[in-house]
């Protein structure tokens, strides 16, 4: 590799976009990041960078690695490097801060890499769960179309993805979100769910990466046509772990949310800005060690008009009101498969759902009102082939 700052500027735009924005984007650090790493990559990264590919990879594979890379590391070391010039820098340019305590501990807060969301998610783990929509219990076999036997093709699309191939929303509408039936939550309702089955290419038998997306949301509406393609908003994952009223102090009004959710048409369930991949058509992951691939939660209405708050203590993606434990995120990851080439098995399944007490359930629901509440639904193929079209041959050839 000759051209490092070209190099050097893909890994800090990949790896550290998301907090320099968050942080204001102070003039002169992404300028600075980059050249530090850019410092860094014929000195060590290029070689630390190949010597961990080598180790951890096959030569024919195109995944990369679940690992903490060079590359991220350089990034990291180098934000860091520069951030602690940063009152100088900006001091030199005339911008000067007041409390240099307060400065400080305000960069921080906003450019460090917080590790909540993948502590949070390791303490919501679950075994997978049976809990879903009765039109979705064909998608319980977990990847029936990757076989381990050479000789036995598996079938794709899996059998039972016509009966909701299209399907927008559930036929039977709220009575069929499914109820857990046993653990600590039992008799909660699960009112937003969405797991992947994603299995990697291969070359003997010959088969390409394929996966299922299914995501299911509560939402209100009153057309028959949804105003998203998607039952799902956007939301960002500290509302787990933090009052609405610090995060929008502005949207806390009960009565308010109460009566914005019974007039607009919006998803009640949001995916959060912790999931390290968008939700339909994504590609395996490519890095981020330990970081939740599907984060669930209400939408910021819900929290408002339920009035309620992060539960205290240590636990995984929880809030509570009065009463108690409120709305529980639940995170699953299993059925591990191989490639055939030398590296870790993969996991084809990953997985969240968002319960709720029944009793704040029936409020929600006499909130939005009937004739208003649906449940949405999108069950995603890739390989996107026409179902008339497929065959094992064709298939196989793709």
């Amino acid at each position: 590799m000759t051209n490092f700052q070209e190099a050097a500027t893909e890994i800090v735009d990949h790896h550290l976009a998301t907090r320099l924005i968050s942080a204001g984007d102070p003039p002169g650090l992404h300028e600075t990041v980059v050249d530090l790493v850019t410092e860094a990559f014929p000195q060590h990264v290029e070689a630390l960078m190949g010597h961990q590919l080598d180790s951890l990879t096959h030569p024919s594979g195109t995944q990369w690695p679940d690992a903490y890379l060079a590359d991220e590391s350089a990034a990291e070391d180098a934000l860091q490097q520069a951030a602690a010039g940063l009152r100088v820098a900006l001091a030199q340019a005339g911008q000067m801060s007041g409390n240099a305590q307060i400065f400080e501990r305000k960069t921080a807060a906003r450019l460090r890499d917080d590790p909540r969301a993948a502590l949070r998610s390791e303490l919501a783990r679950v075994p997978r769960p049976l809990t879903r929509p009765q039109i979705l219990e064909w998608s319980l076999d977990p990847a029936p179309w990757f076989t381990e036997s050479r000789s036995e093709p598996g079938v794709w699309p899996p059998v039972g993805f016509e009966s909701v191939a299209g399907q927008r929303r559930l036929p039977d509408g709220v009575e069929a979100l499914p109820r857990v039936s046993s653990g600590p939550h039992e008799g909660w309702v699960q009112i937003g769910f969405t797991e992947r089955q994603l299995t990697p290419a291969r070359r003997y038998p010959d088969e390409p990466a394929r996966q299922i997306q299914i995501i299911v949301g509560l939402e209100a509406g009153g057309g028959r046509t949804p105003a998203s393609p998607l039952p799902l908003a956007k939301a960002p994952w500290q509302l787990w772990t933090r009052p609405l009223r610090h995060l929008a102090p502005h949207l806390v009004d009960t009565g308010a949310a109460m009566r914005h959710i019974s007039t607009t048409d919006q998803p009640f369930v949001a995916l959060t800005d912790a999931s390290a991949t968008t939700l339909v058509n994504a590609p395996l992951p490519s890095y981020g060690l330990g970081l939740p691939h599907l984060v669930l939660a209400p939408a910021v209405s819900v929290i408002a008009a339920l009035g309620l708050e992060p539960t205290e203590g240590v636990c995984g993606f929880s809030l509570s009101d009065a009463q108690g434990e409120a709305m529980v995120g639940r995170q699953w990851r299993g059925h591990l498969v191989h490639d055939e080439n030398y590296r870790p098995l993969l996991p084809a399944i990953e997985g969240a759902d968002l319960l709720i007490r029944p009793d704040l359930f029936a409020r929600l629901h006499n909130f939005v009102g009937a004739a208003r509440c649906h449940v949405g639904l999108r069950v995603v193929l890739k390989p996107t082939e026409q179902l008339s079209a497929i065959s094992a041959k064709d298939d196989r050839n793709h």
